[in-house]
């Protein structure tokens, strides 16, 4: 793309970029959306644990306004995540909706939402950029990227008619296996490794307490392997 087809879209982008964060962060008061309601499956992470919801959104809308300014906002990588990130700030807003009003949708927009967050973390972690940047853009993606490559699955397990163990467990396996993935793609980032690693150990701690030992050993399992993955690939990173 020529330069200056480039700066013009980052002069625009930004302000859609700063806009949609801030329909993110105030989203949750108006829906009136309560995460880890009573009747959710045992494999829902208790309440406490969305929490992480908080430091997305903060960090949202830090990192936009980090990236207003047009000397960042009109180079990379401002220029190339600045749509795809508004596209998941959106669609947290849609998700939040669509929970209350048709949850049967709430999953393809997670998987959207997941889509365009991997792509963008791709691409902030493989573009030189200044420490702020890289904190506040680079953290914020990890942890809402990692959150979701978790998420999405236990999302799946909410949609789930009945106590349907088997099904389960065949979703924590597959939260287990995405955040494994993204700890090795993202050469064990650390935001991500930790959002990933909570969202599990949530799992750990809901299934504990509802007697459903095998799923707790099994989320345990993932936990392991998540942080055992991160630990490696840095490692390799480092050497590389």
């Amino acid at each position: 793309m020529n330069e200056s087809v480039r700066a013009g879209r980052g002069r625009r982008a930004r302000w859609l970029l700063l806009g949609t964060a801030l329909a993110q962060a105030v989203s949750p008061v108006v829906a009136g959306f309560d995460q880890g309601s009573g009747a959710d499956p045992v494999v829902v992470p208790p309440g406490p644990f969305f929490a992480v919801w908080g430091v997305v959104v903060l960090g949202s809308v830090a990192a936009a306004l980090w990236g207003l300014p047009l000397p960042r906002a009109t180079w990379k990588p401002w220029t190339a995540v600045q749509v795809p990130v508004s596209v998941a700030q959106v669609g947290f807003v849609v998700w939040l909706l669509a929970a209350a009003t048709a949850p049967a949708l709430t999953l393809p927009v997670f998987l959207v939402m997941l889509g365009v967050l991997t792509r963008s973390l791709w691409t902030v972690l493989r573009t030189p950029a200044d420490r702020l940047t890289r904190v506040l853009l680079g953290g914020t993606l990890g942890v809402y990227t990692g959150w979701s490559a978790a998420a999405v699955w236990l999302n799946a397990a909410a949609l789930l008619p009945g106590g349907a163990t088997a099904a389960w467990a065949l979703l924590v396996a597959g939260a287990a296996l995405t955040a494994c993935a993204g700890a090795r793609l993202f050469g064990g980032q650390i935001g991500f490794t930790l959002a990933a690693g909570w969202a599990l150990l949530g799992v750990v701690v809901s299934t504990s307490g509802a007697g459903e030992t095998g799923l707790a050993a099994l989320a345990t399992a993932g936990l392991a392997a998540v942080a055992v993955t991160a630990l490696a690939s840095r490692k390799a990173a480092v050497q590389a």
